[in-house]
């Protein structure tokens, strides 16, 4: 099988050649590995893409996710990076190391009806909200699809996936529509104060999260991806309750994926959840999303656990914990896989992945250990996982 239709046939929870390869690799661990400078990254658009993909083909893994840049002037000072706007005026520092987002000096440099920050909006934060009441959520603008094209998103992209040639899968992103999506208008600490205090000023800004995730949803599946996935790393049970999930997250990711199954039927999507999800797998299912992930072990539970409450229902991705990648030896990465493949992937619906992304540390041998684990432990013989002793024979 080709690495997107392994994927594919794993996501309709059907039994593929072998379990596929995912681990989230981003564009910092992505530029160390392929000794690219990291400021390059963030003033190219397109290198962000490319690095990644490139990563990927030398770590052997199935598919990478793609994430699009906003194209942004930086200067240098005293091992300090700085956004400067087009006047040459410094906005804001970004932290290289962690997110590459710009902190903004003045809130007022993201402009909420403006497409292009709000397109792009994980990249800028500020020490104080952003959005501040009814009126600015309503003034939140919706780029639909089609602005994607006009900032050049689509011809970077259809340069990658022409330059991959079918030997990965490329992995269409639609940020956050739900909690995620809010922190980054609110900032934490107001966000989660607002579930109890101001749920109606959460539920009217994500309902605009939801809107530009679907148009972002649709601009990927127009480009011809049919693997999505949508994201809420804050929304898990470390952070939030059962029931606030249950209130805030599940009607609005429902709506998302609702929709864009609608758009196109045979489109796939995944979300990314780190922390713990258990109490709210049967939840996650109903939303009518294809694939829980990434099974987060600093959560606190197993792949065997979601996979005992999931049943064969729906597909699981990732469960390898972040720090062995920089903790662990191959051998250690390898032992820890084939318990991710047994407890999740002995029939199927499973993609082996890590518990979150990977830190910029992470080594170059333990990522392509997944896939030695995969050809070794994850391979499909007569509809059910093949001993290795079978494989050897």
């Amino acid at each position: 099988m080709k690495p997107r239709e392994r994927i594919l046939k794993a996501l309709s929870c059907g039994i593929p050649d072998r379990v596929p390869v995912i681990p989230k690799i981003w564009v910092d661990l992505a530029s160390r590995l392929t000794d690219t400078d990291l400021v390059d990254v963030i003033e190219d658009p397109f290198l962000a893409l490319r690095v990644i993909v490139d990563a990927g083909f030398m770590c052997g893994v199935d598919g990478v996710r793609q994430f699009h840049f906003p194209k942004r002037a930086v200067e240098m000072e005293n091992g300090k990076v700085f956004e400067v706007d087009d006047k040459g005026r410094r906005i804001g520092e970004i932290d290289m190391l962690g997110g590459l987002i710009t902190n903004l000096y003045d809130p007022k440099d993201f402009n909420i009806e403006d497409p292009y920050r709000i397109a792009h909006n994980h990249f800028w934060t500020s020490d104080s909200s952003i959005v501040v009441n009814m009126h600015d959520a309503k003034r939140i603008c919706v780029p639909n699809k089609m602005f994607s094209e006009e900032i050049g998103c689509g011809e970077r992209q259809r340069k990658v996936m022409k330059s991959t040639e079918g030997k990965i899968a490329l992995i269409g992103d639609c940020h956050s529509a739900t909690l995620a999506f809010y922190v980054e208008l609110r900032g934490m600490n107001p966000a989660l104060i607002d579930l109890v205090e101001n749920p109606k000023l959460v539920h009217r800004v994500m309902e605009k999260g939801v809107a530009i995730a679907i148009e972002k949803g649709k601009f990927n599946m127009d480009m011809g991806m049919k693997i999505l996935r949508l994201n809420d790393s804050v929304a898990n049970m470390s952070v939030i309750s059962p029931e606030h999930w249950r209130i805030f997250i599940y009607p609005h990711m429902k709506e998302v994926c609702d929709e864009l199954h609608r758009y196109d039927p045979n489109t796939k999507i995944y979300c990314h959840i780190c922390g713990n999800i258990l109490p709210i797998v049967e939840d996650l299912i109903k939303t009518g999303i294809d694939c829980i992930g990434p099974l987060d072990p600093l959560g606190g539970f197993s792949p065997k656990d979601v996979r005992e409450r999931a049943g064969d229902s729906i597909s699981l991705m990732g469960g390898v914990n972040t720090l062995s990648f920089i903790n662990c030896t191959p051998e250690k990465i390898i032992d820890e896989a084939k318990r991710c493949i047994i407890e999740a992937g002995e029939r199927g619906g499973y993609i082996l992945g890590s518990g979150c992304v990977i830190p910029r540390d992470g080594k170059k041998e333990n990522i392509r250990a997944l896939r030695a684990a995969c050809e070794r432990y994850g391979v499909y013989r007569r509809h059910r996982l093949a001993e290795e002793q079978e494989l050897i024979l």
